[in-house]
């Protein structure tokens, strides 16, 4: 049992080293390449001029970034196949060994890039999103387990001697006390049994750790590795029965967050004076007034079809990395929509004469390129003055439209308010509190506040804001109330299928650029809460080749000396 408690610390510390941000840096950084000789090139070319000879220099490249987009945008059009579970679990396996650089802030290469296309391009939706699951649940492992010790050849090695020591010492205690208790008689009953219980307990807890190392995907794919398939499958059923692929690898769960339910429901009484005092207001705020769904089906092929198409529009390298860039302004649609909504604003809202509008969306680019937390801000608002504005929100081609993009709306205020480090740094939480209190303000004017949301925002948008609330309040209040009135109103205009589809495509982009922005670190730690839909995002990001941790847009320049004879 010395032995084994021993090997049982000794192995944790390590599994803790291991799982350090600073050990795992180290152990993925590649190895150092200084990249062709280049003085010794010159030198020789140097050298060649200066004996009067014709020199030429040719450069052939390895591989151009470009055609590595061409070829995505080709296999866009590939056929969506369901492959195997065994198939998703080896992918997943395959690709955590590269993907997980991501979370040390390392760069990867434009080969990783298209075999990661490759792979996705061809898959169903739900299917991608079980690789991304099982890819994170190996993160997990790695961060808040000690799987990246149990998951070597001497750590399944030290769980076997565990095993082994503690069954020797359960053995040899009770032969040495049956031989001595022909001759003695002193061993208490009661003792000998609670003796045994802590052993039968430790033995119980030994053949659990054991099932759970052979249970594993990380068992399946060394086992597939090495081509052992009967042992492989064994592991595969194994799998099947207490991780069934219909099942969730993450809490499959998004928070949501009202700021017209909050502004209504938030009142002042005894109670959160007191809260307020003690520090634990948001607290309470958090418990009552946040509330968690299940990510839709729905959601997940709209975020998943979104990004297919933006990778088949993306001509280039460089293209890759911009794209993150995008919050709203690549939001498909037609150019007669926002060229009416363009002139409703040029008529009212003197700063639109002076935006330079490129694209379809870049007609509403007032709204997405202010600050970050301004947009998700201003787009909650009008999202939520559309849905209750709205009289066709019940019709089937409608609904499912409206359902996504409040879904993603409410996530994405409860990321500013209660995840702001998630997002990119500004003032969200102010502007959020400045909102809320001329929300208050508004809807308290008459002595009593509305009834409900519905009534709330009929009042909202009966004010006429013809002119924009800044040129009338100043800029001393950051509320952004009546800026997404002017918003919803006009948003209101097109037909309710085409305006819930453009709110849809807004929100994932916005959603898209928040993942890409977040720092790794924070998306690791939100890993051991369950994981957020944040974190799906961005790795499904990386995997369809989006962002800009792809740094390495080309393989070595192959560079040769031509001479010529004069």
């Amino acid at each position: 049992m010395f032995v084994s408690g021993i090997v049982k610390y000794g192995e944790r510390t390590w599994a803790l080293k291991c799982a350090s941000m600073d050990n795992l840096w180290s152990g993925m950084v590649t190895t150092p390449d200084p990249g062709p000789n280049y003085a010794k090139f010159m030198e020789e070319y140097r050298f060649t001029h200066e004996a009067g000879l014709q020199v030429e220099i040719v450069i052939e490249q390895e591989r151009r970034a470009e055609a590595t987009a061409a070829t995505a945008a080709t296999a866009v059009g590939v056929a969506e196949e369901t492959v195997p579970y065994t198939d998703v679990i080896a992918d997943a396996s395959r690709f955590f060994v590269i993907f997980r650089r991501l979370f040390v802030n390392l760069i990867l290469s434009f080969q990783e890039r298209t075999r990661s296309q490759a792979t996705f391009l061809r898959l169903t939706p739900e299917q991608a999103y079980k690789v991304i699951e099982i890819e994170l649940s190996l993160m997990y492992d790695t961060l808040h387990s000690k799987a990246a010790v149990i998951h070597t050849w001497y750590g399944r090695l030290l769980r076997c001697l565990t095993l082994l020591s503690t069954s020797t010492a359960c053995l040899l205690f009770n032969v040495l006390r049956h031989h001595k208790g022909k001759h003695h008689s002193s061993y208490n009953h009661v003792d000998v049994c609670i003796t045994n219980v802590l052993f039968g307990g430790a033995l119980c807890l030994e053949v659990y750790a054991v099932g759970m190392m052979l249970v594993s995907y990380w068992t399946f794919a060394a086992l597939r590795s090495c081509n052992l398939s009967f042992l492989s499958d064994l592991i595969f059923r194994s799998i099947q029965y207490f991780h069934p692929e219909r099942r969730s690898k993450w809490s499959n769960l998004m928070a949501q967050h009202n700021i017209i339910s909050f502004c209504l429901l938030d009142k002042p009484t005894v109670l959160t004076k007191v809260l307020s005092v003690l520090g634990l207001k948001g607290h309470w705020d958090s418990w009552l007034h946040i509330r968690h769904i299940e990510v839709s089906h729905e959601l997940k092929i709209v975020v998943f079809r979104e990004l297919k198409d933006k990778t088949a529009s993306i001509v280039d390298a460089e293209s890759y990395r911009k794209f993150s860039n995008h919050r709203g302004q690549w939001a498909p649609g037609e150019n007669e929509i926002f060229r009416r909504i363009l002139a409703k604003f040029r008529r009212n809202f003197k700063p639109w004469r002076a935006l330079q509008c490129k694209g379809y969306y870049k007609e509403l680019g007032w709204s997405v390129e202010v600050e970050f937390d301004e947009s998700i801000i201003l787009w909650h608002i009008a999202t939520d003055l559309c849905f209750h504005s709205d009289d066709d929100t019940g019709d089937a081609k409608v609904a499912p439209y409206v359902e996504v993009s409040r879904a993603m709306s409410n996530y994405m205020l409860f990321l500013l308010v209660a995840r702001p480090f998630m997002l990119t740094a500004g003032i969200g939480q102010i502007r959020f509190g400045d909102t809320c209190a001329e929300a208050r303000n508004f809807f308290g004017r008459a002595g009593t506040a509305p009834p409900d949301a519905g009534a709330s925002a009929g009042m909202v948008l009966g004010v006429s804001a013809e002119i924009a609330p800044r040129d009338v309040k100043g800029d001393r209040s950051k509320s952004v109330l009546f800026d997404a009135c002017r918003l919803a109103k006009s948003l209101l205009e097109l037909p309710p299928r085409r305006r819930w589809r453009v709110i849809r495509v807004v929100w994932v982009e916005m959603l898209c650029y928040a993942a890409s922005k977040c720092r790794s670190n924070f998306h690791a730690k939100q890993l051991s809460g369950g994981g957020e839909l944040l974190t799906v995002v961005w790795f499904l990001m990386a995997h369809l080749g989006v962002g800009e941790q792809y740094r390495i847009e080309a393989g070595h320049a192959r560079a040769k000396l031509i001479v010529e004879k004069n």
